[in-house]
């Protein structure tokens, strides 16, 4: 089955120190909510296109001068390039418009053809390089380019080129550069292009290549740089991969192969980048990988990888990204991970790893995400992750970790983002958390925690997502919350909180969830509730609540659930409901509601759930009830409701759950 091809992710070529040393890096090196995203992504600077074109013809302009060729081979370039332009179905930019050959466009003595735009010659005239990169070209790919014996350089990025790839390439006895990434190439990868011996960067990246590998492409010892990531390839990773021995860049990444990787692999010993992630790949992880000690960006994430983690990874001193997440490893996350100093970036999550989290993490100093959630990871979390003063992102949900929070991560003054949720964690939540004031996402819900949330939480004032919910914190809300101007998720529903809503709440203009059900709370629900207009998710349920709901709650009109059940509310329900015209979630069962059924309610034609059980409303049901034709669940149980039914509810066809039994045990007495 082919995977989704998002096109963000494009490898682009970078120069580095010298001439002879490109490497591929990815081109969106998203860094979202200061770093909060390292997903596919590296350490080097990603360039323009053009960039990566100049950076393959360094490796040409150093290369030596070609053979001496017959002057006839000059007309046969001509009549190669004359056929690449007829194959061209659109040039939206006028790039081939120079392609003529009529008179006065050959200059310097050149023959015409060596002036035309992307076209570069030797000073014999044969062609050494076509660079056409994003110009928006469309159409086929002639085989008479094969016939231009002197190429060194076809880089043809970026655009829009579909078709097969042509088998006749395969004949470029000098090419040291081949890009053909970011077009719509179908089919196979030609095998002729194993008899490209001089190749250095092979790219066909971004495609849609089918079919497996070719294993002549192990003919090309030279390769210094291969990718075909982003295709639909199928079947195994060639047995002979490792004559590839030069290779310091492998990307495969986004693909569908599968299989072990093969015995030779091991010989890829001057690997720097290697990327096999996104495919079906299968088996153990080599322990001969340690030996690749040039070794700097390991992505093997999203395949089918199992077995331990090599502590033999350890010894790659240089790798600065480690990414294994969501595959099958099981063991213990390897203490020699320690020995990483240059790490920026860990990932094992979603994996089947069952030790506790190696101490030796925190001398991984340069670490700017640690994420090792969704494993079964177990014990406390070490206090020496506390050491890691330069991390952006620590997520650790999901395992079976226990004992306390400690003291020491609120030292990691530069974190964006803290998850520890879906844990046994107990003990308060330190109150030094203030020191985190980069924090934005702070997630340790379903825990133990316990004690006062401390109002210190105030200082965190870059914080837009709190998730508490679903501990035992207890207490008071802590005052100050109005200083989180940044606050769009607080959710802290289902603890032991108690006490009013402090008024400052209201001050978070930001907030799209409010979830403060199943708790102890008291206290009228104030009208500034009205300021939260883009709240789209009020969740007050279960709490000891009373009073009128107030007037100004139909400020928020944006509002797609609202849940005030099993509280003491009393009086009328506002008319302002009618404004929640996207409202599809209404519940207000168990309160102190009287009066008629509000005809507001019925005019909410997106609603799919509405409950009003266990209230006092009094009256018949209103026929207005048909205009709620989304309905799956509507109860209205437990009133002092008279009449019949509506005949026309029974246009409610979405409707599944319907309770209109009038037996009720008495309401609640409204609080005094």
């Amino acid at each position: 089955m082919a995977m989704a091809r998002p096109r963000a992710r494009l490898y682009k070529l970078v120069t580095r120190q010298t001439p002879q040393s490109i490497t591929w890096c990815l081109g969106d090196s998203k860094i979202a909510s200061g770093m909060a995203s390292f997903k596919n992504t590296c350490s080097y600077t990603p360039v323009s296109n053009v960039a990566a074109v100049l950076a393959i013809a360094v490796l040409v302009l150093a290369a030596p001068a070609a053979a001496s060729v017959p002057d006839a081979s000059v007309s046969v370039h001509l009549e190669a390039l004359l056929a690449f332009k007829k194959a061209v179905t659109a040039d939206p930019n006028g790039t081939l418009s120079s392609w003529t050959v009529g008179a006065g466009n050959g200059r310097g003595g050149f023959p015409p053809h060596c002036n035309w735009t992307g076209v570069a010659c030797d000073g014999a005239g044969h062609v050494t390089s076509i660079e056409l990169v994003e110009t928006g070209l469309r159409g086929t790919l002639t085989p008479f380019l094969g016939n231009i014996s002197t190429l060194q350089l076809l880089d043809l990025t970026s655009n829009r080129f579909g078709g097969g790839i042509p088998p006749q390439l395969g004949r470029l006895d000098e090419l040291k550069g081949l890009g053909l990434g970011v077009n719509n190439f179908t089919g196979a990868i030609p095998p002729e292009l194993g008899e490209l011996r001089s190749i250095h960067v092979l790219d066909l990246s971004n495609n849609t290549l089918r079919g497996g590998l070719p294993s002549r492409l192990c003919n090309c010892s030279a390769m210094i740089q291969f990718s075909v990531f982003n295709n639909d390839l199928t079947g195994a990773v060639p047995d002979c991969i490792g004559d590839l021995v030069n290779l310091n860049e492998l990307i495969l990444s986004l693909n569908n192969l599968d299989g072990e990787l093969p015995p030779s692999f091991a010989k890829l010993t001057q690997l720097e980048t290697l990327d096999l992630s996104s495919n079906q790949l299968s088996g153990p992880i080599p322990p001969e990988i340690g030996n690749f000690s040039s070794l700097k960006i390991v992505q093997m994430f999203e395949n089918q990888f199992s077995g331990s983690i090599p502590p033999e990874l350890g010894r790659c001193k240089n790798l600065t990204m480690l990414n294994m997440y969501s595959n099958r490893l099981t063991g213990a996350i390897p203490s020699e991970l320690g020995e990483l100093t240059n790490l920026k970036v860990l990932l094992l999550y979603g994996n089947e790893l069952s030790s506790e989290i190696p101490r030796s993490l925190g001398r991984c100093t340069s670490l700017l995400s640690l994420q090792l959630s969704k494993n079964q990871l177990t014990g406390s979390i070490p206090t020496e992750l506390g050491k890691l003063r330069s991390l952006r992102k620590l997520m650790l949900h999901a395992n079976k970790l226990s004992g306390t929070v400690p003291t020491s991560l609120m030292d990691l003054v530069n974190l964006t983002y803290l998850s520890f949720s879906e844990n046994s964690l107990s003990g308060p939540l330190p109150a030094n958390i203030r020191s985190l004031q980069n924090l934005q996402v702070l997630v340790i819900n379903t825990n133990s925690l316990s004690g006062q949330i401390p109002a210190s939480i105030a200082n965190c004032t870059s914080l837009y997502n709190a998730s508490m919910a679903f501990n035992e914190f207890s207490g008071p809300l802590p005052a100050g919350l109005g200083r989180l101007q940044n606050l769009e998720f607080l959710s802290l529903g289902d603890n032991k909180l108690s006490g009013d809503i402090p008024e400052d709440l209201f001050d978070c203009v930001n907030l799209r969830t409010l979830d403060l059900a199943g708790n102890s709370l008291t206290g009228s629900l104030s009208p500034r509730v009205g300021r939260l207009s883009e709240l789209s998710l009020l969740q007050l349920q279960g709490n000891a609540m009373s009073g009128e709901i107030p007037e100004e709650i139909g400020n928020l009109t944006k509002l797609i659930a609202l849940q005030l059940g099993g509280n003491r509310f009393a009086e009328r329900v506002p008319a302002s409901v009618s404004n929640m015209s996207s409202l599809q979630k209404l519940t207000l069962q168990q309160n102190c509601l009287d009066g008629a059924l509000p005809d507001e309610i019925f005019g909410l034609r997106q609603l799919t759930i509405l409950s009003v059980a266990s209230n006092r409303f009094v009256g018949p049901i209103p026929d207005a009830v048909s205009n709620l034709r989304s309905l799956s669940f509507l109860d209205m149980s437990n009133n002092a409701l008279n009449g019949t039914v509506p005949a026309a509810a029974g246009n409610l066809d979405q409707l599944l759950t319907l309770d209109l039994s009038t037996t009720a045990s008495p309401a609640p007495s409204p609080a005094r």
